[in-house]
């Protein structure tokens, strides 16, 4: 069973929203397949299973199901009457009941038609977007004319977190809708986290060209400029999203990360103070003024800043590394040596810690462990800059692939 998240709950809800259809989630495909198998010469004879299916076309669920129940009791090897009374089931919101009987009914009849849509349409709606895959594959090369299927395989990627799988169905549903904004910027951000940035510009400049006031286009399109090392048209379009909305979350922070990246410290740390006026718990906005602030030898007031992100954020080597700058600053080596340490131990492959720790070793005459520091840090190169995506994602999370 797929574990719910508010994520989930997003790729769900917007799938359902896209796709239009009405909450029960009934398959019209199944619903006609019933009608014509009721007007089959071996059924129309049958009341009680002509009764079903009306009940099931009108609507009336809970009288359809104890239709449907008293033909199971009857007729257990019928694949269509496991099919309606799936969908009964389906209208009143028993899914997990509802996808049992459409696999009991794919079991006595694999082709009977509009059972894998609805069995893929049910668990999708669980937030089993594993689960949904093959039959709504199945049920997009039984009926090819409905992108319902295909559209839906995309948005079940995407709740796995598997974006580069979803980019190319999600792109087929977007090329049928081309005013579908929604849809272009679910495709945008999945080709943004599978790091396929030029189809991620395309719907993101395709998407401004509509909607010119889209904070989270312009947003998202700093991310993907920025990771094409195209920093100043990136900051451009950050420093629009700001002026735009001024209250969006981390639109503030992300501004402020990319001034930061360029040395501009001047410019970064009001971006890093307007977040924190609208989030006052932002503990990445918190490590980077503070930072600031110790560049600028206000040691006082980067402690104070550092500490709280370290209370509200256990994770963001920054704020260690820096605290124990200020603790070593100050001769107080255990503090400083507790925060380098765990500075190393979120990234070892960053020298700078390893080297501040060989320092104090080597001032407290603890000669062993200040070499097997120094030598750490011979072997190790400063990395890179991270991104603005990669800061973005590895502080709020683009969700990672399930396995």
């Amino acid at each position: 069973m797929a574990k719910f998240s508010f994520k989930d709950f997003r790729t769900r809800y917007r799938a359902l929203s896209l796709l239009n259809l009405a909450g029960a989630g009934i398959s019209f495909l199944a619903i006609a397949a019933l009608l014509i198998i009721a007007q089959r010469p071996a059924y129309a004879q049958q009341d009680a299973f002509r009764r079903a299916v009306e009940l099931s076309q009108a609507g009336k669920a809970h009288d359809a199901e104890l239709a449907w129940r008293q033909l199971a009791q009857t007729h257990p090897q019928n694949a269509e009457v496991h099919l309606g009374l799936g969908m009964a089931l389906a209208q009143q919101g028993s899914l997990p009941e509802a996808a049992r009987e459409y696999r009991k009914a794919l079991t006595l009849n694999p082709k009977l038609r509009g059972v894998s849509f609805n069995l893929g349409l049910a668990e999708f709606k669980q937030g089993n977007f594993a689960a949904a895959i093959k039959p709504l594959a199945a049920a997009a090369k039984e009926n090819p004319q409905d992108k319902r299927s295909g559209l839906l395989i995309g948005m079940s990627y995407f709740g796995l977190h598997n974006y580069a799988k979803a980019a190319p169905y999600l792109q087929e549903a977007a090329a049928a809708q081309p005013s579908n904004l929604e849809l272009h910027n679910v495709l945008a951000q999945s080709c943004l986290w599978s790091a396929q940035y030029a189809c991620a510009m395309a719907e993101y400049e395709a998407i401004l060209k509509a909607d010119p006031d889209s904070v989270q286009a312009h947003m998202l399109l700093g991310q993907a400029l920025d990771s094409l090392d195209k920093r100043t048209e990136a900051i451009a379009e950050l420093e629009t999203a700001a002026r735009i909305a001024p209250h969006e979350p981390n639109v503030h922070f992300e501004l402020g990360y990319l001034y930061f990246t360029n040395h501009d410290y001047e410019h970064a740390a009001p971006q890093f103070e307007l977040e924190l006026k609208n989030n006052p718990d932002h503990a990445q906005a918190l490590t980077y003024l503070g930072d600031i602030k110790i560049r600028n030898n206000d040691d006082k007031a980067a402690e104070t800043l550092l500490s709280r992100a370290i209370q509200l954020q256990k994770n963001i080597r920054l704020a260690y590394f820096d605290l124990g700058m200020i603790y070593a600053k100050q001769k107080r080596n255990p503090e400083a040596i507790k925060a380098f340490l765990r500075a190393e131990e979120l990234d070892p492959k960053e020298p700078d810690a390893h080297y501040r720790l060989g320092r104090i070793y080597m001032e407290q005459g603890q000669k062993q462990k200040a070499d097997l520091e120094f030598a750490k840090t011979k072997d190790l190169h400063n990395k890179t800059t991270e991104s603005l995506i990669q800061k973005v994602t590895g502080s709020a999370g683009v969700p990672q692939q399930q396995p």
